[in-house]
Order: C-alpha cells, then sequence, then structure tokens
C-alpha cells in the first residue's frame, strides 16, 4: 500500500517569507505535493480567516489548525469524525481545544493589572498598529485580528522577567508560548495535541499515516515532537531556534520558505 503522507506545516517564518508573507521559493515542493495529493496542512499562530486567504491561494481542500492548535478545522468528510467531540460552523466540524477569546483577553487584562509588566496585547492594538508590528497589509492585519481564541502581544520587558509573566497564566490556567514576532496567551492547547488527534481521525479510517513537521519557531516544537519527521527551518537570523525536543530533527538547509522547499523535496528523494 502507498503510503498516506500528512504534512503540517506552519506559515510565518516557514513556508511564509518572515517579511513578505509570500510562498514563492516553495513553489516547487508544493506543486510536487499537489502532483502527488499530498496532504498539507496549515498549523498556525494564525486565526481561521487569515489561514482561509492563504488555502484559497494554496488551492487546499485540507483540514488545517488555527491559534496554536486551539481548533481543529475539517471539511465535511475529511477525514470523518466519530468519537471525537466537535461543533459545527463555517461549513467545518470544528474540535475546539482552545479558550474564548473574551476570557483570555479578560484574563490578558487581568495580568497585565496585577504584574505591572508592559505588554501590548492585539485587542488593545489599531489596526494601524498590527501593520506597523507586523508589515501585515492593512487587510490582512484585519484578518488578524478576528481572534477567536488567543491573545498575541508585546513583551517589553528584560527576559528574566517572563517567569513572573508564565506565573501569573499559570494561575488564570493559561499559559504563555512564543512565535515568531509575539507572545501569545492561551489555553492548555498546543499545536501538538491538535496533530495528534488529526492524526488518530485518519488512523481511525484505516489509513497508516506518516506525518512531517515543518516549523522555525518554540510554539512549533510540540508539533515537530508529534510528527514521524521533523524539520526545523532557519529563521530569517540565519540561525536556528534551539531545539529542546526530545527526537532527532532535520535542519531544513535555507531560510523560511527556500529551506522549506528543499527539505520536503529531500524527504520525498526529488
Amino acid at each position: 500500500m502507498k503510503p498516506f503522507y500528512i504534512i503540517f506545516s506552519d506559515l510565518d517564518g516557514t513556508l511564509l517569507d518572515h517579511d513578505t508573507y509570500e510562498y514563492t521559493d516553495a513553489a516547487e515542493a508544493l506543486e510536487y505535493i499537489r502532483h502527488e495529493k499530498i496532504l498539507l496542512v496549515l498549523c498556525s499562530s494564525k486565526t481561521r480567516p487569515e489561514i482561509e486567504y492563504y488555502r484559497k491561494r494554496l488551492g487546499l481542500k485540507d483540514p488545517f489548525i488555527s491559534e496554536n492548535g486551539a481548533a481543529v478545522f475539517i471539511s465535511k468528510g475529511t477525514p470523518d469524525i466519530e468519537d471525537v467531540p466537535f461543533v459545527e460552523y463555517g461549513g467545518y466540524r470544528v474540535v475546539e481545544l482552545g479558550v474564548p477569546y473574551n476570557r483570555i483577553k479578560s484574563c490578558f487584562a487581568e495580568i497585565k493589572a496585577e504584574t505591572g509588566l508592559k505588554l501590548l496585547g492585539f485587542s488593545e492594538m489599531s489596526v494601524a498598529q498590527v501593520v506597523e508590528f507586523t508589515g501585515l497589509s492593512p487587510d490582512a492585519a484585519k484578518l488578524a485580528h478576528m481572534r477567536s481564541y488567543s491573545e498575541p502581544f508585546l513583551f517589553m520587558e528584560e527576559e528574566g522577567k517572563l517567569e513572573a509573566l508564565e506565573r501569573a497564566a499559570r494561575k488564570k490556567d493559561l499559559k504563555i508560548t512564543r512565535g515568531g514576532r509575539f507572545y501569545h496567551l492561551i489555553g492548555d492547547n498546543d499545536k501538538g495535541k491538535a496533530v495528534r488527534i488529526l492524526r488518530t481521525l485518519y488512523e481511525h479510517n484505516g489509513i497508516s499515516v506518516i506525518s512531517i513537521g515543518l516549523g522555525d519557531s518554540l510554539n512549533d516544537f510540540p508539533m515537530l515532537e508529534n510528527v514521524d519527521i521533523p524539520v526545523l527551518v532557519k529563521k530569517k537570523t540565519e540561525q536556528y531556534e534551539p531545539w529542546t525536543g526530545n527526537k532527532k530533527i532535520i535542519f531544513a538547509p535555507g531560510i523560511g520558505p527556500k529551506g522549506w522547499n528543499r527539505a520536503v523535496l529531500d524527504i520525498f528523494g526529488e
């Protein structure tokens, strides 16, 4: 039986260039994936509307994972869901693992007040500020504002004060993770838990899965620990995020989508 491959991929700084948010440099590998009908599951800290924008551009119908593993979105029948609780909206069956955004926002405000730390959350930023801090277009910044489960924020303090912030989050049964540009306040979810759920759904449908994961930042590590073939992509700084996982990691030979492209083609012997 031909192996059934699933590629789980981060977006910003991985499949997408850190500055331009484009995937042009990954065109060869993307074409190979399309030709071979390999599943490409976008697994990002981005919101559902942001990921839908790229899915449309890429012509994808595959499931996707939003906001650091907070929700798994599955179009009906791809695959069937039986034993996992889900809700239906927007044409998807959605496995929700995250905490609703209203609670996240409230807790973020409380943590700021309790700790006195200098933090600036997405909910406090105008669209113009999001554009300034991210380099997104105004339209893309509006999509980034449409959050459901997480609060990205700037941490404008010494690194040593991060521990106090993490303690304050834990007291509210939340946690902090770090992406390419922002820290994120999230619930007890991560990309790894979402990946495991989606893999299990395919395996319960009688499919033997070989999973590949590609990411560049700390928030990608849970995803990389839960795939068969983990790949760490080089950052814009030409450095790799220091790998702290237990699995043997593949280091992509290039920055962002260039490294993504080469790593994918190498894995498939192209």
